[in-house]
């Protein structure tokens, strides 16, 4: 019988509290963007008789009360200092390690990847085109000593291993792994983030152009206060990374122009990115469908690079040694590829992706047939 009122009493209790919460979500104003997780969050949702009938406002109010739930940020971060201090390696796909966040490596589906590689060695069979092939390992490759590598999913190396084989022979591939992993100590992975640092893309600059040394370049500290994307997912307390960019001492004047909506700079580098959210979006003010940069240099090359946001950072380091280099990321391109390679004059190519975005990427082959 007691149990049964204590039941009761608590029961109660849960309801009042809950009904409570909801009424301060009610009164209290909605935040439109979460900083901790770099998202926009659920607006307290329009009603209509179409969207109760389909089901679309009940589901957008449950999302609404998650967004919005007063004191949220607090039980993020919470929940990250608790699962730490109670052992846990790993919150979704992001790995725990001392002082630092490790993404694991997602599950690669061949299908998918062999058509991605088909259509790669089908461009440089077909036009000729001098071709080389960066694939950028992660931290979890280069730095697993700080993870127990029995919870890694996949062998990246292995992963990597397979796909340089699978290139046709015309292709170069560069393989940066022995010169990150040379540095494996140094800054050059992000601490909060998935990408390398400035300092890993120039090691991995340097398996192109080995003669390049780090006195060739100013470097530069633009940010401290530094939290990526693997820190968003995870609500991390206590680790922040810095921001430092390089600037070949021997630069040419340049302009990049963002065919996206127009807008032109002479410089890649967007100071305005670490006042906001994201601020890795210093390099190249974030990913676009197609960007030009024209040098005003001696060098006669025009080289097409095609990549993800790993090469945001190399980009600077490759600057003096071209006459014209065009950007594209196939992951917003939707022009004609072929097309662009004869208007630009392309007489080189260079694919930079990290492993883990090109074994997930679905839209580099409908970019390059």
């Amino acid at each position: 019988m007691k149990q049964k009122q204590f039941a009761k009493r608590w029961g109660t209790c849960f309801v009042v509290v809950l009904c409570l919460m909801l009424v301060i979500n009610l009164l209290w104003p909605d935040t439109k963007e979460s900083t901790i997780e770099n998202r926009s969050l659920q607006q307290f949702p329009t009603w209509s008789w179409q969207n109760v009938w389909d089901g679309q406002y009940q589901s957008s109010i449950s999302t609404w009360f998650a967004d919005q739930f007063v004191g949220r940020n607090v039980w993020i971060h919470g929940r990250y200092l608790f699962l730490k201090a109670t052992q846990n390696k790993k919150i979704n796909d992001v790995f725990l390690a001392k002082g630092q966040l490790i993404q694991d490596s997602p599950k690669p589906y061949w299908s998918q990847i062999n058509r991605n590689i088909k259509a790669i060695n089908t461009l440089a069979q077909n036009t000729g085109i001098p071709t080389s092939f960066v694939l950028a390992p992660t931290a979890l490759s280069i730095q697993k000593d700080k993870i127990d590598p029995a919870a890694i999913s996949y062998d990246q190396n292995a992963i990597m291993d397979r796909i340089d084989k699978k290139l046709d022979t015309s292709i170069q591939t560069v393989d940066v792994r022995k010169r990150l992993k040379k540095h494996a100590q140094e800054y050059i992975y992000y601490k909060t983030d998935h990408h390398w640092t400035s300092l890993g893309a120039f090691y991995a600059f340097q398996a192109l152009y080995p003669e390049t040394k780090k006195s060739d370049y100013k470097q530069m500290l633009v940010s401290n206060s530094f939290h990526g994307t693997l820190s968003h997912t995870t609500g991390s307390v206590g680790i922040t990374d810095s921001i430092h960019i390089f600037v070949p001492k021997n630069q040419p004047d340049y302009l990049v122009t963002n065919e996206d909506d127009g807008t032109q700079s002479r410089t890649w580098y967007h100071s305005k990115a670490i006042a906001s959210n994201d601020q890795y979006a210093v390099f190249g003010n974030g990913n676009h469908a197609l960007i030009r940069l024209e040098m005003d240099t001696n060098a006669m090359g025009h080289l097409l690079l095609i990549k993800d946001s790993y090469a945001n950072a190399l980009i600077p380091f490759l600057i003096p040694y071209y006459k014209s280099i065009t950007v594209v990321d196939p992951r917003y391109y939707y022009g004609n590829l072929h097309q662009l390679i004869e208007q630009d004059q392309i007489d080189s190519m260079m694919y930079v992706y990290n492993v883990n975005t090109f074994i997930e990427d679905d839209s580099l082959a409908d970019c390059l047939e």
